[in-house]
């Protein structure tokens, strides 16, 4: 008798969040697949229509409340959404008892954990919505998304429940690997972000952008980085190989003219995550009793651009 397929709850229809439960679904893999997009009160995104295109030719169920899967158990729960978010998606899942056999966590930055039987998963791609003719029409366009540096894996902490993880997504044609060294992939992809998501915002530019006109800067925030966090993150600089300082900046320059993440939510109105990223590495240094100067006067300036953005919009 055949095992029935598992369930996956995909939360989040962004670009990430669109791009794995397409996958999953489109592998026959999985059973049922469904993308939770963002509550109606928040409007309509832009990139909606590419979403509704995506799940449409994958057979993902797309929904914005949880009211018709009020109870459910699903076997996979993969949590796609900003950091600030998370307690959101957790409190509106406990509304509607809807639990999950494991649940899947990207995001970025560093927090708190907040879900039982979870898995954090760093993923080191870019992720853009682009149109592209269709091969069995030439008169029609497609719908998908371009990911930079697919052929990297997503990686995560060697447990169990991520060797689950690591057998779903290479089922679904997506490169995982559960590893022992997670600790240093996590505080990799940290540093990338931390020395260039924010700033990009300040510098209003590209990743190359930032790697030619303000890599002083970068300089110093990676410098207070590695001073703050050598300690609460023991684990991970126990394996940071003696190249780390290029293995951060060559990672950055691989993702070329791509806008950080931080920076598109920044220019689309949304909040940012500033707590989980650069704001981390203040709250880490306040907690030891050391400054982080050019961290806190980098989030400060963000801030201060925020604040004038949403004045604008008054």
């Amino acid at each position: 008798m055949r095992a029935e397929l598992p369930s996956v709850l995909v939360v989040g229809g962004g670009r990430v969040g669109t791009y794995v439960a397409c996958k999953f679904k489109g592998a026959g893999t999985t059973g049922e697949v469904v993308l939770k997009g963002s509550p109606a009160d928040r409007g309509v995104s832009k990139m909606q229509p590419f979403v509704d295109a995506m799940c449409r030719d994958a057979g993902v169920t797309f929904v914005r409340g949880y009211e018709r899967f009020a109870n459910r158990v699903f076997d996979f729960t993969f949590v796609s959404v900003k950091t600030y978010d998370l307690a959101n998606v957790r409190a509106e899942l406990d509304a509607h008892n809807i639990t999950s056999g494991i649940t899947i966590l990207v995001h970025n930055g560093i927090v708190a954990p907040l879900f039982e039987n979870s898995v954090r998963v760093v993923i080191p791609q870019s992720y853009d919505f682009v149109e592209e003719d269709d091969p069995r029409d030439a008169t029609k366009k497609v719908t998908k998304i371009h990911v930079k540096n697919e052929e990297k894996p997503w990686v995560m902490p060697d447990t169990g429940d991520a060797r689950k993880v690591e057998l779903l997504l290479e089922a679904s044609g997506i490169k995982g690997k559960a590893d022992s060294n997670f600790p240093y992939g996590l505080i990799r992809k940290f540093f990338i972000n931390g020395v260039a998501n924010l700033l990009s915002i300040v510098g209003d530019c590209d990743c190359d952008g930032l790697l030619a006109k303000h890599r002083g800067r970068m300089e110093v925030l990676y410098s207070e980085f590695i001073e703050v966090l050598k300690h609460p993150h023991a684990d991970a600089f126990a394996l940071v190989p003696d190249d780390f300082h290029a293995v951060v900046f060559d990672g950055l320059a691989s993702y070329g003219q791509h806008f950080p993440s931080t920076k598109m939510d920044f220019d689309a109105g949304r909040a940012l995550e500033t707590d989980s990223l650069n704001g981390y590495v203040v709250g880490q240094a306040k907690r030891q009793g050391m400054a982080a100067t050019e961290n806190e006067k980098l989030v400060n300036e963000v801030l201060n651009l925020v604040a004038e953005r949403d004045a604008r919009k008054k």
